[in-house]
């Protein structure tokens, strides 16, 4: 063979070499460009799924707030007639199964996170916690619980019915 094809087969094979570099360097960059691509689209994703959990956990948490308070009334009733359970009935079949009741209810705003607030007389009214609907007026310079007229009640560590009481200046 001769010099000169000896020449242009090196020459062609260098060129060829030089086109395959070039297509590899194009590939790995589309190969860069997808793979950015699908670490956005994974990182979105992911995004958007803590996105929907928070919302569904606030959607639960709205929906069983809202079922809470409608329970509040029956609690509140059901705290009063055991209060006013006659000594000598507290033997009674009915009564004991009205205290089972009571008791299972407790157990279950347990369960629900919910809770009475702990509001007693004496303690210094907060109207962030506190609804006072009476004043029996007063000398002093702060404002104090005389009677605690209905409880509230926190549930999941937010007030969501705060206590009537009534009030005096100390």
């Amino acid at each position: 063979m001769s010099k000169i094809k000896k020449t242009e087969q090196a020459d062609q094979a260098t060129n060829d070499n030089q086109d395959y570099i070039q297509i590899i360097n194009e590939q790995q960059a589309k190969i860069a460009e997808l793979t950015d691509l699908a670490q956005r689209t994974q990182a979105n994703f992911e995004n958007y799924r803590k996105h929907v959990e928070q919302d569904l956990a606030r959607s639960k948490q709205v929906g069983e707030s809202a079922v809470v308070k409608k329970l509040l009334p029956i609690i509140d009733t059901l705290d009063s007639a055991m209060g006013l359970v006659p000594s000598e009935l507290r033997d009674n079949d009915w009564v004991k199964g009205v205290i089972g009741v009571h008791k299972n209810l407790d157990k279950m705003m347990a369960e629900l996170n919910l809770r009475k607030q702990n509001v007693k007389v004496g303690d210094e009214f907060d109207y962030n916690q506190h609804e006072a609907i009476m004043n029996e007026g007063g000398d002093g310079d702060k404002e104090v619980i005389v009677e605690v007229l209905r409880a509230g009640y926190i549930y999941n560590e937010q007030i969501i019915r705060p206590a009537l009481v009534k009030v005096a200046k100390q």
